[in-house]
């Protein structure tokens, strides 16, 4: 979910008067921004007891993004519950650094809801950790590919019910697609005729992976259960040996396919190239990075993939850059309305940068398919 507009509106409510809510033990001492997300605003608030810090981390929600702060609790209570049970199971001994844990307010409730009608959740801040931001060493996507791909297969034998849809198609880029072609019809700001180079690039890249997809049958992948916003710093890595901890950000886990993750972490993590990047002489896939991820993911969901699946992957990361592409001019057409931006342009940036990635996939697609029957065959280190 790059990019993503967070809400517009100023925090109103007092950040000590709302962590009070969550009754906290100790002293409030102070609270500070955290991290670069796009969706809800996160601060770190620093409490002090007995002389000994302790910091959590509190979370006001973008109820215009997620429409059922109820809902979102009860898929987040129940994922952590589960994968801390995965974590006894294996009889790990710190089970606090590995998982999420949200803190109940004073009520017993999940969250708080402020004056505004704003609402905040609340989570122990888990120190000693690190995210990847950029510039990372194989290594580290490697490692975090590798958590991404354990946080999967924790998930595989979740109890029914179904987890309840955050934001229903999310990743349906088909109707992604549709919706792009609609905003053109429509055009609100005159501004398709200036862009009919790109517009018709993403066409011909759905064209081509619509027909791909067909020849695979990805129309009939297993549905999983799936974390839908792999990109690399959503993952909690130990500072000091580099090994991935927490997955975190866990609001669009829900139903989809085993190319929503592997191809978001492609799509992300396989590109040194910024996201915006105007000299597109440096966007490209990187194959020894993909390798890496390839190495990883499949380190972490091996042994539950079906056939069909593991044909597929790659044709994922495809998939999730063509997404993004058309998520992005069908912003730029609307006007900037959807996703942050900072300066005139950059939403079509971003979109020429997806779309030269695209390209860029296509060409190496024997080189990636090589390396996914290798991992399957064990042939791999």
């Amino acid at each position: 979910m790059d990019a993503e507009s967070p809400l517009r509106s100023p925090v109103t409510e007092d950040l000590q008067a709302v962590a009070g809510e969550f009754a906290l033990p100790g002293e409030f001492v102070r609270a500070d921004p955290l991290g670069s997300g796009h969706i809800h605003d996160t601060f770190v608030v620093e409490y002090r007891r007995r002389g000994e810090r302790q910091r959590y981390v509190l979370q006001r929600l973008n109820t215009r993004v997620f429409v059922d702060p109820a809902a979102l609790a009860t898929n987040l209570q129940r994922i952590t519950e589960h994968i801390r049970s995965k974590l006894a199971e294996r009889g790990d001994r710190d089970p606090e650094r590995r998982c999420l844990r949200p803190l109940p307010n004073a009520a017993g409730d999940a969250s708080v809801v402020d004056s505004t009608g704003a609402y905040w959740r609340a989570f122990p801040f888990i120190e000693g950790t690190r995210t990847l931001e950029g510039g990372e060493r194989a290594a580290d996507v490697r490692e975090a590919a590798r958590a991404f791909g354990r946080f999967a297969a924790d998930l595989v034998d979740l109890a029914e019910p179904r987890l309840t849809p955050t934001i229903p198609g999310f990743h349906d880029t088909e109707k992604r697609v549709r919706r792009l072609e609609a905003v053109i019809r429509a055009d609100p700001n005159r501004r398709a005729a200036a862009i009919a180079v790109e517009l018709g690039a993403a066409a011909r890249g759905w064209e081509r992976l619509e027909r791909r997809l067909a020849e695979i049958g990805a129309s009939n992948l297993p549905r999983r259960i799936m974390h839908n916003d792999c990109k690399l710093n959503n993952l909690l890595l130990d500072a000091e040996t580099g090994e991935g901890l927490c997955v975190i950000d866990l609001d669009t886990t829900m139903d989809s396919t085993i190319l929503c993750d592997f191809g978001e972490l492609v799509r992300s993590g396989a590109c040194r190239a910024t996201e915006d990047e105007r000299d597109l002489d440096r966007v490209e896939l990187d194959v020894d990075r993909f390798g890496a991820i390839a190495e990883g993911y499949w380190g972490g969901v091996r042994g539950f993939l079906s056939e069909p699946e593991v044909r597929a992957l790659p044709l994922a990361g495809p998939v999730l850059t063509l997404e993004n592409a058309v998520r992005f001019l069908t912003d730029h057409l609307e006007g900037d309305v959807y996703f942050r931006t900072r300066r005139e342009g950059q939403n079509l940036d971003r979109a020429r940068r997806h779309l030269r990635l695209l390209d860029s996939m296509f060409a190496a697609q024997d080189t990636l398919t090589r390396k996914i029957e290798e991992l399957d065959s064990g042939n791999s280190a």
